[in-house]
């Protein structure tokens, strides 16, 4: 395997390019409707994602190894080009990485991953020391996150298999507290056995049930989607509502620099909580 780094080379004409490692690919970017800086880079890629109508598409030229693994703002994460244009890498959060560790500090803190993916978050925070709960629905993305802590030496992690809702309900009912709870919830998605979410539907219930687990003195809750209506004003408003008022929030929207650039890629919305 291959250890370097990602880097945001070029973006525009509603696409990007990347180098992860040694490979340079164009990927799909809807938030890039400007100009590219350097059309002459974009003609070294060795592969480009192609989406087709239905949502998903392909990798063409197909020069892409099924996966190698980079070092990336202090993790070690591997890198596994999939049908859907996804890498298992989503630098928009590194700077999330490091303010869950920060706050994760001093160890102790019990924290859970909600439709946890791939895993940085959940690496950040048990590298910080804490005792993570890694949730997703897909086995198969477990599993990857799984790889991801054996390769960065981590064991303080709970792999749990599970539909998000169902697993917070029971853990409810159990009376299991956490200190700080992370979730990037899909704007739609499905359960292990079928279960649709939506996020529009489905955000409300899903913060009253994180709220009923939290600890009586809670760290943080990092909220943060890539659905458009979301924005960084209606995330805090919807967590003003369930949360209170009395909590501090700060909320903008993710972006991705570019190498050699002032230029950044817009790439998501977060709301970071914290209690008084």
């Amino acid at each position: 395997m291959i250890q370097s780094t990602y880097e945001l080379i070029d973006s525009g004409d509603y696409a990007k390019l990347e180098k992860i490692g040694p490979h340079l690919i164009v990927r799909p970017c809807p938030q890039a409707v400007w100009e590219p800086r350097d059309p002459a880079a974009w003609k070294k890629a060795t592969d480009t994602y192609v989406r087709n109508n239905t949502g998903s598409g392909k990798w063409q030229k197909g020069c892409l190894p099924d996966e190698w693994h980079i070092d990336y703002h202090g993790q070690k994460m591997l890198i596994r080009p999939t049908a859907f244009g996804h890498l298992g890498l989503f630098p928009e959060h590194a700077r999330n990485w490091d303010w869950v560790a920060e706050q994760c500090t001093p160890p102790g803190c019990r924290a859970m991953n909600l439709f946890a993916y791939t895993g940085g978050l959940s690496l950040a925070m048990a590298r910080a020391g804490a005792q993570v709960a890694h949730v997703d629905a897909a086995k198969g993305i477990c599993d990857w996150a799984r790889d991801n802590a054996e390769l960065n030496k981590i064991s303080n992690i709970r792999w749990i298999v599970d539909d998000v809702l169902k697993f917070l309900q029971r853990e409810a009912r159990r009376d299991s507290k956490y200190d700080a709870i992370v979730l990037d919830p899909p704007t739609y998605g499905r359960g292990p056995k079928g279960e649709i979410w939506k996020i529009e539907e489905q955000i409300n219930p899903l913060l009253k049930d994180i709220k009923a687990v939290l600890s009586d003195k809670p760290r943080f809750v990092l909220f943060s989607c890539h659905t458009p209506h979301f924005t960084p004003k209606a995330l805090e408003n919807l967590c003003h509502s369930v949360f209170g008022d009395k909590i501090k929030v700060d909320a903008f929207e993710m972006t991705v620099p570019e190498k050699n650039s002032k230029r950044v890629v817009p790439s998501g919305f977060c709301c970071r909580v914290t209690f008084a």
